[in-house]
């Protein structure tokens, strides 16, 4: 079954990505991705991601929501989103969609969020043949 995003590339992008690592020092959380219906799980420890999975047993912990509909993850998932796709929190505010949970951290390590979110765009783009 294809999943949303491709949970191998994006966590190997964020993991390679020197940005990230530099503003993900120290961090660890999950993270709850839903598209749709569906939810996707990543585990940070010190900074890496350590899984990043399809599905949820119902008691998945997370300390971060990020989701909305399919359609609206399209928009934000290209190379120059229009405004306010760009950023998740801002599309919170300015569409269908919803960026929740422990704010604190969250806001802490926004710099951190906003590198997953570049990994992921990255990764939707070159899946589509983008160079």
């Amino acid at each position: 079954m294809e999943t949303f995003f491709d949970l191998e590339d994006v966590k190997n992008r964020i993991n390679n990505d020197k940005e990230y690592q530099l503003v993900s020092r120290f961090w660890s959380a999950n993270i709850r991705f839903k598209v749709e219906e569906e939810f996707y799980f990543m585990e940070i420890g010190e900074g890496k991601v350590q899984k990043f999975y399809r599905g949820t047993s119902g008691f998945d912990p997370y300390d971060i929501h990020i989701g909305g509909p399919k359609d609206v993850w399209l928009k934000m998932l290209v190379k120059t989103p229009k405004p306010f796709y760009h950023d998740w929190f801002a599309a919170s505010f300015h569409h269908e969609f919803e960026f929740g949970g422990n704010l604190e951290s969250a806001y802490a390590y926004y710099y951190a969020i906003l590198r997953i979110q570049s990994c992921m765009v990255e990764s939707a783009f070159f899946k589509k043949g983008g160079t």
